[in-house]
């Protein structure tokens, strides 16, 4: 049986911006930033870095979660990600400072910039376009420019591909043993063959994004995960904020054990309008696998409704990319089955002009 989203006119209808083309370019925007991050020119020597700082907000800080999460594989470095004006006070001239402003005019990422300048930091800048390019250029830093013509929609959180192509490919620039477990050509392979099982042109009933969607509409969504799949479930939950319009959170095991089962009990309404994502893995080490079976047998204790997502990939980046793709086309999905444009958010835009 046909449902809501086997109609294209529906897509249509919601989708004002084209963010499926973006989400479906992802593929390309990866392997893009990927090979300018390869030829940029650093003028500083990476042997000579002590820490990183990864200053970003919103849609452009996301990809320093993947990077966060995968560091047992791609950092020998201690890596911070500041969302805020100023940069932590242990920044000095051997702190490599990360600038990542989709836009180039993220107040808070320019006033870092400010701050760099100041502590004398060896400073990268990754952006499209701005104030933030200005900076780089007037202080001769290493740009990454991303080519926002394969991002449609021009939302920075559908630039994610352009953001994760650049700041994976620098962290094999300053780490190159990384290259051992980040493979280019093969994260664009799971990226492509991960879009293309949930692609629009495939019915609800062969399609486990669209399925999904369809069964939640108008729930808060909420996502366990952990290790190498963190990142994925802090991404996922901005991703279900601003593009289903749906409140969600994000929660890593083992640490919400520690004090979140027994916050379920109250409202007891909460049950009725929340489904809980369990982003497991077969890659997890045995007590973190034994510890998502114990939690996903307290929440249906409580009646919690529960999704289990297992990636099929063999190896720890190519879950990481599968789950995202994953994910993402969900929250796609079900902003189209919660009657929502996918690409406007009309409150943080408000709450922008009142602040300005």
């Amino acid at each position: 049986m046909k449902t809501l989203l086997d109609d294209p006119k529906n897509l249509g209808r919601y989708d004002t911006l084209g963010v499926y083309d973006s989400i479906t370019s992802i593929g390309q925007q990866f392997e893009s930033a990927w090979h300018d991050s390869q030829f940029v020119s650093l003028n500083f020597e990476p042997e000579k870095i002590k820490n990183i700082v990864f200053a970003g907000m919103g849609g452009s800080n996301l990809p320093a979660h993947i990077v966060q999460s995968l560091s047992p594989l791609i950092l020998k470095l201690p890596f911070e990600i500041i969302s805020n004006y100023r940069l932590p006070q242990y920044t000095s001239k051997e702190t490599l400072v990360i600038l990542a402003s989709y836009s180039g005019n993220t107040e808070e990422i320019l006033s870092c910039g400010q701050d760099a300048i100041k502590r004398q930091s060896q400073n990268i800048v990754i952006t499209t376009d701005g104030k933030l390019k200005e900076l780089a250029l007037t202080e001769h830093w290493p740009l990454i420019l991303l080519d926002e013509k394969l991002n449609r929609s021009h939302d920075p959180r559908y630039g994610i591909g352009l953001m994760l192509g650049a700041v994976m490919g620098l962290m094999t620039r300053l780490y190159p043993e990384a290259s051992r477990f980040v493979n280019p050509k093969e994260i664009v392979r799971v990226i492509e063959k991960s879009l293309d099982l949930l692609n629009r042109d495939r019915p609800t009933n062969n399609n486990p994004a669209k399925s999904f969607a369809t069964k939640n509409r108008g729930q808060s969504i909420i996502i366990f995960s952990a290790n190498h799949l963190s990142g994925v479930g802090k991404i996922s939950a901005n991703f279900f904020n601003e593009t289903s319009k749906s409140f969600s959170s994000h929660f890593s095991i083992p640490d919400l054990n520690h004090h979140l089962l027994d916050g379920l009990i109250f409202p007891i309404t909460l049950k009725d309008h929340t489904r809980f994502i369990l982003l497991n893995s077969s890659l997890y080490p045995e007590i973190i696998q034994k510890r998502f079976q114990i939690t996903k047998n307290i929440l249906l204790k409580q009646n919690y409704q529960l999704t289990v997502i297992k990636p099929e990939s063999a190896d720890l980046v190519s879950q990481v990319f599968e789950s995202l793709v994953f994910l993402i086309m969900i929250s796609y999905y079900l902003s189209i089955v919660n009657k929502q444009d996918p690409g406007t958010n009309p409150w943080v835009d408000f709450f922008k002009k009142q602040l300005s």
